[in-house]
């Protein structure tokens, strides 16, 4: 039976190797994203550690675990990979900013029209419910009735908005539709965009300083065009399938892909399965991390130039 012990035990030497990794002199490439996968390693063992077997859980965690298992062999097969995966944050983060301007986009367009219904009703609120009379008792009642059915009005729109706004939806009180629209028009929008501008010029910085790096023409060729680094040189198109089977796990991917689909996605057996694993279930998944992450840890002292193991029975034993 495979119990959280053996995790506990895979933490433990994963700790040992960041202080192997630790103590050593590179300043590569190479030992920066070995440290930063024995960190990742080592975060994602913590977590489960914490969790109660949820089902879902345990199928993410060993998906993303044979990813990096995949990477990491990528990482040894392919030479110049380290450089992708390295700067491959650049485009990342550029995508990741266009994808909240669009988002921010979207949700003032859907705000200003709420904001024109708001402004429809709220006038015809008035028009029904006002009064040409001099009584103030009567022009008092009239405009606590026109108060609250445009609150009714409110609450009717936000509840249709809730369907389309996600980001905002708690500011809403605050603001109301229009001047929530605006505001993040003139504000909340501009400030994203520069964000992105400041992106785009770091990454155009960061293009023009590789392109004259002599270690970096000895990877992808002596004539590189700065334009090009990170449109093409930096860019890996190939699916998680065809990575997988580029390093010979083609067939460990697609069963695990299938496996793990099943609980990630809405199916009728994700739906059906109970959430708490079974503890066949619990002992498949644990053995599947601890191999990948044994592989792993081999992979990454092969990488980043520091022989963990032989370190390790100096330091340790």
């Amino acid at each position: 039976m495979i119990k959280k012990d053996s995790l506990n035990e895979l933490k433990l030497k994963l700790v040992k190797h960041k202080r192997v990794l630790a103590t050593s002199e590179e300043t590569h490439i190479q030992y920066d994203l070995s440290i930063t996968l024995v960190d990742k390693l080592i975060h994602i063992i913590d977590e489960l550690l914490n969790t109660n077997n949820d089902l879902h859980k345990l199928a993410s965690t060993t998906r993303y675990i044979l990813e990096t298992l995949i990477i990491t062999k990528l990482l040894l097969k392919e030479e110049n990979y380290f450089v992708k995966i390295y700067f491959a944050i650049y485009n990342q983060q550029e995508n990741k900013s266009n994808l909240i301007i669009q988002r921010l986009k979207y949700e003032i367009e859907i705000l200003k029209k709420y904001a024109e219904e708001h402004s429809v009703q709220t006038t015809q609120n008035r028009s029904k419910y006002s009064t040409q009379s001099n009584d103030d008792e009567q022009r008092l009642q009239a405009t606590k009735k026109i108060m609250e059915e445009n609150e009714k009005t409110f609450q009717q729109l936000k509840k249709e908005a809730q369907k389309d706004i996600t980001i905002f939806m708690n500011q809403l009180n605050n603001y109301g539709f229009d001047a929530l629209s605006i505001m993040l028009e003139k504000d909340t929008l501009p400030e994203y965009e520069n964000k992105l501008k400041k992106i785009k010029s770091l990454k155009l910085e960061k293009a023009k300083q590789l392109s004259k790096e002599q270690w970096f023409k000895s990877y992808f060729g002596k004539r590189v065009q700065h334009t090009q680094i990170f449109q093409k040189m930096l860019k890996d198109i190939r699916s998680w399938q065809e990575k997988a089977e580029a390093v010979g796990l083609k067939e460990e991917y697609k069963l695990n892909y299938e496996m793990t689909s099943a609980f990630l996605h809405f199916t009728s057996y994700s739906l059906l399965t109970p959430n708490i694993a079974s503890q066949d279930e619990i002992d498949y998944k644990y053995r599947l991390i601890n191999q990948y992450i044994e592989q792993i840890t081999t992979n990454i002292s092969i990488f980043s130039r520091v022989n963990l193991y032989d370190k390790l029975n100096i330091m340790y034993v």
